[in-house]
């Protein structure tokens, strides 16, 4: 018993489970359906089935809005027939203006996409017909204008220019409408079903204007333009109808006159039939007749006009010809006739019957109209409820496309700070390299102008030490003359005059040879010599194989320390004293040495007069600002280092070490 139990449970669970796979299955099928398949499948049962159709392209929509930006772009034409597929749905159920929003929806995503295909001039077609029923013509107007403009389809274009002249008979512009009437006779090749539309188009016209006749005469060759023996639509007849409606609605047309049109252009040709009948043919012959001029149009659509004729019979107290009309109509009910109108039929012959008197037929009548009545009500009722599940998923779509609006807003305002941040920072980029720029400019500038001052400043301190230079030696001349040593002073000024030359020479120029340098030194050297020779000796040593040509330096860089060594040093100096410069190579530097062994420099500093304290010495001080000067504009790098020489004797000496760079 057990046994049984368990093998019972286990083939439950492998139900359960084939069960559950299925399901999944299923749905895995439903997710992995394309947008295309999806679309084309709500297409299909849009019509039996429309609150189903709208709930699959409301899954359309969802797929769309969870793609990214890139993608969604791709797809823009799928999620356009979405909307576009949503206003038909609408349409077909008269909910016109939700039909409307969503046409125009599909209008903007169209016009955000890519490609030439783009149907926009039929959605234009389609909102001016929407309008047209919504009795608005200026929209109905713009709308076709666009569709005409837009479209390079003949068939489009005739269609929106009909429309056109639909918006003047809603005005009542009868003549204006007509004007465009002539015109799409003048530039189309109609067909049929073209003809019978702008010739109801032309009845509708002069019945607004009272004229019966034409109106008649037009309806006339509409009606008998529709093609014979061949399925017609509500749409196709829809301009015949209207036609038909406006001669029925005029109150300036007698109901003699309505009958007239109404029983000659009948859809069931029933004035044809008695036409027939009473020629006295054969059955099988009127019937081979009715066969060839048959207009077949929806059964709802001729029990309509049946109805109509038996209630103007009626009106007329002539209800035998009513009671033709009732019987005609009882013929034509088949399965895809609405119960609505099953019930208008039994109603209206219930009422006929009640006055012919025969009561048990009327009774019948009532019975047959109450059962058609509750299926009507029941039909009702599913409509209803069909337009309450439209409704419900037109909210939902109104959420889903409110979500994407927030999310695309959002995208747009992250987009627009993040262009606006770029923006910024880009202005920002290039005010900051413009600014760089200026600064680097002026920077150049306030450099080149402070190294043109320093060069005019290095300029006036090397023209400053040439009159000094030359007040030393012009003193020295002074003191020869004032010993009547003429012998003396004219050698001297000889020696002189080629100092000088050489001098001016090199004070024109920034730098010189080391070389020239050094010969200027030793001229000048021997000049003081030849004056002071009594008071020092000197050598010039130079211990250096360094081409000399070759090394450029400031002129006048060593002069004035051997100037300094002569007449503040040794000059001063008790008994003879001793001057060396020399000259060595330290690897990257020279290095020039003036070492004199006289007074030092704190004894010269009290020996001071009272003037030469006044006017200090501008030799050495020119020397050390033009050697600032020189290594920041060059970039060189000149170090004077002045010491002194004995500090442990009387008479210290002093010794300045030039370092010039290679």
């Amino acid at each position: 018993m057990k046994l049984r139990i368990h093998i019972l449970l286990v083939v439950l669970i492998a139900f359960s489970a084939s069960v559950f796979g299925q399901k999944e299955k299923y749905s895995r099928s439903k997710r992995a359906q394309s947008d295309t398949e999806l679309l084309e499948e709500a297409r299909a049962i849009q019509k039996e089935k429309p609150a189903e159709a709208i709930d699959l392209v409301e899954q359309v929509l969802k797929n769309f809005n969870k793609k990214k930006k890139k993608r969604r772009r791709a797809e823009f034409p799928t999620e356009a027939k979405a909307y576009t597929l949503l206003g038909e749905i609408y349409a077909n159920i008269n909910q016109n203006k939700l039909a409307l929003e969503r046409y125009e929806q599909a209008v903007v995503i169209w016009k955000k996409s890519k490609g030439n295909d783009k149907p926009e001039s039929e959605l234009y077609y389609r909102m001016g017909q929407l309008y047209l029923k919504e009795k608005d013509p200026q929209n109905a107007e713009d709308n076709f204008l666009r569709c005409a403009k837009m479209t390079d389809a003949q068939s489009l274009k005739q269609l929106c220019e009909e429309g056109l002249a639909d918006v003047e008979l809603l005005r009542g512009n009868v003549a204006q409408s007509f004007k465009k009437l002539d015109s799409i006779e003048s530039k189309y090749e109609l067909d049929s079903l073209s003809q019978s539309r702008v010739l109801a188009k032309r009845s509708q016209g002069y019945a607004q204007n009272n004229d019966y006749s034409n109106a008649y005469d037009n309806l006339e060759q509409s009606v008998n333009s529709l093609p014979k023996n061949q399925k017609l639509e509500n749409k196709d007849i829809e301009s015949v109808q209207m036609a038909k409606d406006e001669i029925q609605g005029n109150t300036n047309i007698s109901n003699q006159q309505k009958i007239e049109a109404s029983s000659n252009l009948n859809y069931n040709y029933s004035a044809i039939k008695e036409k027939k009948e009473a020629s006295g043919k054969s059955k099988e012959y009127l019937k081979e007749e009715e066969s060839k001029e048959k207009i077949s149009v929806p059964s709802d659509l001729q029990i309509r006009e049946n109805l109509q004729l038996a209630s103007l019979y009626e009106g007329e107290k002539n209800l035998i010809e009513a009671e033709k009309f009732i019987k005609i109509s009882k013929d034509v009910i088949d399965e895809n006739t609405a119960a609505a109108s099953v019930a208008d039929v039994y109603k209206k012959s219930a009422e006929l019957n009640r006055k012919n008197g025969k009561l048990d037929e009327a009774f019948l009548d009532l019975e047959k109209y109450t059962t058609a009545k509750e299926e009507a009500i029941t039909d009702l009722e599913n409509e209803l409820k069909t337009q309450i599940d439209v409704v419900k998923g037109q909210q939902q779509i109104d959420l889903v496309r409110k979500d994407f609006d927030i999310e695309e807003k959002e995208s747009e305002l992250l987009g627009s700070q993040l262009r606006t941040q770029k923006v910024i920072s880009g202005f920002l980029g290039l005010l900051l390299l413009a600014s760089l720029v200026f600064f680097y400019f002026l920077n150049k500038s306030v450099k080149e102008k402070r190294k043109a001052n320093q060069m005019l400043l290095v300029k006036s301190l090397r023209t400053q030490m040439n009159p000094h230079f030359i007040f030393n030696a012009l003193n020295s001349v002074n003191n020869f003359i004032a010993k009547n040593d003429e012998k003396a002073a004219n050698k001297f000024l000889s020696e002189f005059s080629r100092l000088m030359r050489k001098v001016l020479d090199y004070s024109q120029r920034d730098f010189i040879s080391f070389e020239e340098e050094i010969e200027l030194n030793e001229l000048y050297l021997k000049l003081e010599h030849f004056r002071f020779r009594d008071k020092f000796e000197y050598t010039f040593e130079k211990n250096t194989e360094v081409n000399t040509y070759d090394l450029e330096v400031p002129p006048m860089l060593i002069q004035p320390f051997i100037e300094n060594a002569v007449w503040h040093g040794l000059r001063y100096k008790e008994g003879r004293g001793k001057l060396k410069v020399s000259i060595s190579d330290l690897g990257n530097v020279l290095l020039v040495k003036i070492q004199d062994d006289g007074i030092g420099r704190k004894k010269s500093a009290e020996l001071k007069t009272t003037n030469q304290k006044k006017y200090k010495s501008t030799g050495l001080q020119n020397v050390s600002k033009r050697i600032a000067l020189i290594n920041e504009i060059y970039g060189k790098n000149y170090e004077i280092e002045v010491s002194d020489f004995d500090e442990t004797k009387e008479d210290a000496g002093t010794l300045v070490q030039i370092k010039i760079p290679k």
